[in-house]
């Protein structure tokens, strides 16, 4: 039937009073109202016209495209997953990239009005001041947006669909991202498919993907538009056999492109112990309440962590204060990498110096013998900026966020029970949190020896002003981030407030909204500005293979680090960015850094290239392209 009046629900489980559309806040409790749109998967939602009520709750705003009226009531899942929902399951971890089943009914009895319907959700949706869709097609293709966005933003898009290409083959979804450019949509920085397609063949590989990119060469910047048609030409061609090869050639481009750009840095910390806690077992760095300028204190390295400490009294704060001590004690290393080291070195020395910390833990835990529950430990996330990159990493289940103007994504996923049952497909998300033992986490630093500790790390390209936010459960419990980050937090981007004023509120509405644990936020202010002019020399592919060249040659001289100590050195923690002692010595992974490999690899390629071109110019033979397509790769 028309409903041209539904209304919108409170998303607030103790609330829920119904809404007109238009509100942004509920009248009843003053909280932010929820508008969660969803895309229709498949041909069902046809037999509804728009403006139309689907099973009393989802209303169809346009093609495709309902909003759920009623966000703060569970979804109708099926207690079955389908085999043709699985692979959305099994990609929950890319789920920033990547969308969810948010509800599914599949025809027959229990069907919602007797069709097999299919809704998926998404990181966030932008939209305007009014709470509508503030692109009318859901979020738009990338082909409309290209030609307007940076160079930066434009390899950050093409760096995401590179890293895409691995876990979309293992589920033979690849086809995703290069049969129909119409799924493949942006928002903001972060690019995301629509939905996905299963392969139809088996004949699928990377030069498809510069078959598709060379479409975009000609409105791409003049800055890297050379590079990108080069790298097109590779990639058909065969010259660039495997998407790790692919990464290498963009990173590098884009560390040539990040240097056109100033990035400042703020950083503010605050803790609390709320007002239902005796004791705060939280820990932050920089310490609560101080405001930090990388660019005013000659920071090079803007570092911020949260902790939530588990174990009771006594336990929790020794374990979250042992793992940020360890991390400053050491994380000067990073300084020392210099700027010519790649990511995959940052990425390794994190995940050393999260597994040191851990170990501090578990042998404190040992040492007092603490067994089963009585064991201490805490969670973990931390943003370490790096000029254009910022890297992340996290363990348990406090949450990084990124904000933009109009966005709000949730950069990593916890280390849960719902998360892990639902990324093994065994169960749908939605339907996984409404187990009592959802929350249970997986994993968690000091409850074990590091050979059981999986850190889940990141690199995300910064390549607009954007506000990271870290926080314990504290705050992001019942969707209170989800809820307030456009009235508190976006305001910090369109210079409303600053960073320290919105940390305080967000503690405020912790303990107000929630109230029911510790709390503890950081937040990390990113200011980008575009510093190139007309002189600026574009990016070539001679320099992105000079680059890698060095790389190579300066990996090749470097020696490898000491073992790791047992015990912590006996100093009090200094600034890791100043401090002028050498760090503790990390122990490396047995098996040295994958893409240094690939990279030599490569160059391997490149030198049998140019042999196989002066023999083909002395001897008329054409076995340039077959040489390189004969090398069997090994990545995993």
């Amino acid at each position: 039937m028309e409903n041209s009046v539904a209304t919108i629900q409170c998303s607030d489980a103790n609330c829920q009073t119904s809404n007109p559309q238009e509100n942004t806040f509920c009248d009843n409790c003053s909280i932010p109202l929820v508008k969660r749109y969803l895309w229709a998967l498949g041909d069902w939602v046809r037999s509804y016209q728009v403006g139309q009520l689907i099973a009393e709750r989802y209303l169809l705003k346009a093609e495709k495209i309902v909003l759920d009226t009623q966000p703060g009531v569970p979804p109708k899942l099926t207690e079955e997953v389908p085999i043709k929902l699985r692979p959305y399951l099994k990609l929950f971890p890319y789920r920033l990239h990547l969308p969810q089943v948010y509800s599914y009914s599949g025809g027959g009895e229990d069907a919602i009005e007797d069709l097999e319907i299919c809704l998926l959700e998404y990181s966030n949706i932008p939209l305007d001041s009014n709470g509508e869709l503030l692109y009318p097609n859901f979020l738009p293709r990338l082909t409309e947006v290209w030609g307007q966005a940076s160079p930066l933003r434009q390899l950050n898009w093409l760096l995401q669909m590179a890293n895409l290409w691995h876990p979309l083959e293992k589920q033979q979804m690849v086809s995703s991202l290069v049969d129909d450019p119409s799924l493949v949509r942006v928002n903001g920085s972060v690019l995301q498919l629509l939905e996905l397609t299963e392969d139809v063949h088996s004949y699928y590989s990377i030069k498809q993907l510069g078959k598709f990119w060379l479409s975009l060469v000609d409105t791409a910047s003049p800055l890297i538009a050379d590079f990108l048609e080069e790298l097109c030409h590779r990639l058909e061609k065969g010259r660039i056999p495997h998407y790790e090869y692919l990464i290498s050639y963009l990173d590098q481009a884009i560390a040539h492109c990040g240097q056109w750009y100033q990035h400042h840095y703020q950083i503010f910390t605050s803790t609390d112990s709320g007002p239902t806690r005796d004791h705060n077992e939280d820990d932050c760095y920089p310490p609560s309440g101080e405001l930090v300028d990388a660019k005013k204190q000659g920071i090079d390295l803007p570092f911020a962590l949260v902790c939530d400490g588990i174990g009771g009294q006594d336990g929790g704060e020794i374990a979250s204060d042992l793992a940020k001590n360890t991390l400053l004690e050491n994380i000067a290393r990073l300084v020392l990498l210099g700027q010519e080291s790649n990511y995959e070195q940052y990425l390794q020395e994190l995940k050393d110096l999260i597994c040191l910390s851990n170990d501090r833990i578990s042998q404190r835990n040992d040492a007092e013998q603490r067994q089963e529950r009585q064991r201490m430990g805490t969670t973990l996330v931390l943003a370490l900026a790096r000029g254009h990159e910022i890297y992340l990493a996290n363990v348990g289940d406090s949450r990084i966020y990124q904000i933009t103007d109009t966005s709000c994504h949730q950069v990593t996923v916890d280390d849960d029970l719902a998360g892990r049952e639902a990324s093994l497909s065994y169960v749908f998300y939605r339907d996984a949190i409404q187990s009592s033992h959802s929350g249970a986490l997986v994993q968690a630093l000091g409850m074990s020896d590091s050979a059981a500790i999986h850190p889940n790390l990141d690199r995300l390209i910064v390549d607009e002003n954007c506000v990271f936010l870290l926080c314990s459960d504290g705050l992001s419990d019942y969707d209170r981030v989800e809820q307030y980050w456009d009235s508190q937090i976006a305001p910090i981007l369109r210079s409303e407030t600053d960073i320290a004023t919105v940390g305080k509120q967000l503690i405020k509405i912790a303990n107000t909204k929630n109230g029911h644990d510790n709390v503890t936020i950081a937040l990390v202010y990113c200011q980008v500005k575009f510093l190139g002019d007309s002189t600026t020399k574009p990016i070539s592919m001679v320099s992105v293979e000079n680059s890698l060249n060095t790389l190579i040659q300066l990996r090749s001289s470097q020696k490898t680090a000491e073992e790791l100590p047992t015990e912590p050195p006996h100093t009090e923690p200094t600034l890791p960015w100043k401090t002028t002692t050498p760090p503790t010595e990390i122990k490396k992974s047995s098996s040295s850094s994958p893409i240094l490999a690939l990279v030599l690899g490569l160059f391997a390629l490149i030198a049998i290239t140019v042999t196989a071109y002066f023999v083909w110019q002395s001897q008329n033979q054409t076995n340039q392209d077959n040489t390189l397509q004969s090398q069997n790769l090994e990545i995993y």
